[in-house]
């Protein structure tokens, strides 16, 4: 069986999205499957009307294909493409969270988004999401029947557990881009409560996707006399952000919304403590035994859990050995891969 996997942009841009797709691809490919990767240029999920018709111009010479698998970032904002490609091959649907759920988003915008994507999934075979919580806000949100979604969660690479900082400044870490749903904002605000505590903040993800974003952010650690205490990294190398992995004591990232939350299993796999929001999928990827979960833009009870997190050294201990524990429950890329090949064939 040979499969498409269409995509907006290009699959190495920083995203938890991307590298999904990227991972699932790679683990096919190592097993002899046969995948081909279709990347379309355009400003996705807004795309222009000449993104458009460049999109359904590039179906003229794609490649003979069993199943193609559309990344819902490209067929949410798209459903003329996808009611196209599904005259020629099966669709699978990959939906990592609904677009029209991106915070920032105004009323108008997001009722667009949501017209469109719901009319694409007309003319898809199956849906695959990354998480059963997705699932579920699919099938609501989309009047989908359940059995026509599916979810195929990420996986995690086994790798060292973190050694932490190995110094008496507790080091926080948080992995995210920045934009709105991330919550980077409110996280800075929590920790301006907090400075007279022995902390510090690195983050790390792409600053270039809300530069507006970025610059309040910088202004208000500044404002607050944070200045030392926090840095951001930008879009770093997979070896950077896994050196700081091992010397952080604590994963942090207080987001509005997830559709997963991948860098939370990762942060678990290497035995970090967790500090989240019961937002989305979050309580899924996070047990209890991880870290503490709190409300979604609740800036009281984030600096709460911030200031028991670095106080408590006793607490960090504990979090991180349920995290240990919990990460044996992870998939590999190649068990998800493989669960998502095993539901592609079952379509066929």
């Amino acid at each position: 069986m040979r499969i498409l996997f269409v995509i907006p942009g290009d699959i190495d841009l920083p995203t938890g999205g991307y590298r999904y797709d990227k991972e699932i691809i790679n683990a096919w490919k190592a097993s002899g499957i046969d995948v081909g990767l279709i990347s379309l240029e355009g400003n996705y999920p807004f795309p222009s009307v000449q993104d458009k018709a460049n999109a359904l111009k590039a179906i003229e010479k794609f490649p003979d294909a069993e199943v193609a698998v559309v990344d819902g970032l490209l067929g949410g904002a798209s459903p003329e493409f996808m009611q196209a490609l599904s005259k020629i091959m099966p669709i699978t649907a990959l939906i990592h969270h609904p677009l029209c759920m991106e915070n920032g988003l105004d009323e108008n915008t997001a009722q667009r988004l949501k017209a469109s994507e719901q009319k694409g999934l007309q003319f898809v075979s199956q849906i695959i999401t990354t998480s059963p919580a997705t699932t579920k806000i699919v099938s609501q949100l989309f009047g989908v029947e359940s059995a026509k979604i599916h979810t195929v969660l990420p996986g995690v690479k086994r790798t060292q557990v973190s050694k932490g900082s190995q110094s008496e400044t507790v080091h926080l870490l948080c992995v995210g881009s920045v934009i709105e749903r991330k919550g980077h904002k409110f996280l800075l605000q929590a920790l301006s409560r907090l400075k007279d505590l022995n902390w510090r903040l690195d983050c790390y993800g792409s600053t270039e996707f809300d530069t507006k974003l970025f610059d309040e952010l910088q202004s208000l650690a500044k404002a607050e006399d944070m200045s030392e205490k926090v840095a951001f990294h930008g879009a770093v190398s997979d070896e950077m952000i896994e050196a700081a992995y091992t010397t952080s004591d604590v994963f942090v990232l207080p987001s509005l919304f997830e559709g997963y939350g991948m860098v939370y299993a990762e942060a678990i796999v290497r035995g970090l403590p967790i500090i989240a929001t019961t937002a989305g999928a979050i309580p899924d990827t996070v047990p209890q035994t991880c870290g503490i979960l709190i409300e979604p833009e609740n800036t009281n009870m984030l600096t709460q859990a911030l200031e028991q997190m670095i106080s408590d050294e006793a607490l960090r201990n504990n979090y991180r050995q349920g995290a240990m524990t919990a990460a044996e429950d992870f998939p590999t890329w190649q068990g998800s891969a493989t669960r998502f090949d095993e539901l592609l064939k079952d379509m066929t």
